[in-house]
């Protein structure tokens, strides 16, 4: 689900606005799998880190800044609480990567941060990121599933003939100043393009009720602007990511 940035947080509330979006995802996993089956998953046995995790609704930004105080004094990443003065409610102080890192760590989601930290091509491009995303997307492929419609708060989004969807979660896309989400990846003949989130961008609806899906396509030759970016990824096995100690301290992997 699309998560816009309003009057009230634009300019610094992205990075909360890319983790709920993340966090749609997880806690629509999450009840899949509780009214599936097990006690194990829905809750009978849940403790822990894995008690806290919001299972009803996606939390506000509010309830995001208080999670992650929560977490800091629970002793993740201390150098970065440190740096953030320990305190984020009620400011507006943004937050990346490691944060959000922090927050999925404390109700018991392990994840990941990938380094791109050059650019990858002679013309300042970076193949590099695009070829870890479309791996990541397209893993496992022959369990594609039928196409359905992704999702906005503005309508449901069209979809090209090279649109498929695989049972992945978004990816938390970071780079200066700013952070979106990528959803898919959009592959045909001779292109591939990123199919991105953006909180700040507001949605054009058609006639239909259709969101036309240029608006989320992330072509190569746009990131020259970039020299940097970071990616935040979560495990897809969310059941067993809740019983996994999740480390306090923050690595990440560097890309090439």
């Amino acid at each position: 689900m699309l998560f816009n940035s309003t009057i009230s947080d634009r300019g610094w509330g992205c990075g909360y606005r890319n983790c709920q979006m993340l966090l749609s995802s997880l806690i629509s996993e999450f009840n899949q799998a509780s009214d599936d089956a097990s006690d194990e998953v829905s809750g009978g046995n849940v403790t822990g880190a894995a008690n806290r995790f919001p299972r009803d609704k996606v939390p506000s930004i509010h309830a995001l800044q208080e999670m992650l105080e929560l977490a800091w004094r629970d002793g993740y990443d201390k150098d970065g609480a440190e740096q953030l003065k320990h305190r984020v409610t009620g400011t507006r102080k943004w937050i990346g990567p490691t944060e959000v890192y922090c927050i999925l760590a404390h109700i018991g989601v392990q994840a990941n941060i990938v380094d791109f930290h050059c650019r990858t091509a002679r013309d300042g491009t970076h193949p590099a990121l695009f070829s870890w995303v479309v791996d990541y997307f397209t893993e496992n492929a022959g369990q594609m599933e039928t196409p359905a419609p992704l999702e906005s708060n503005a309508g449901s989004v069209a979809q090209s003939k090279s649109t498929r969807f695989v049972a992945k979660h978004p990816l938390y896309l970071q780079h200066q100043g700013h952070s979106r989400t990528i959803v898919g990846v959009e592959l045909t003949d001779t292109a591939t393009n990123l199919l991105v989130f953006n909180p700040d961008i507001n949605i054009d609806v058609d006639l239909s009720g259709a969101v036309r899906l240029s608006r989320f396509r992330l072509p190569l030759h746009e990131t020259r602007r970039t020299p940097q970016f970071q990616i935040l990824y979560v495990d897809n096995d969310l059941a067993s990511s809740g019983n996994v100690e999740i480390s306090r301290f923050i690595s990440s992997t560097r890309v090439p």
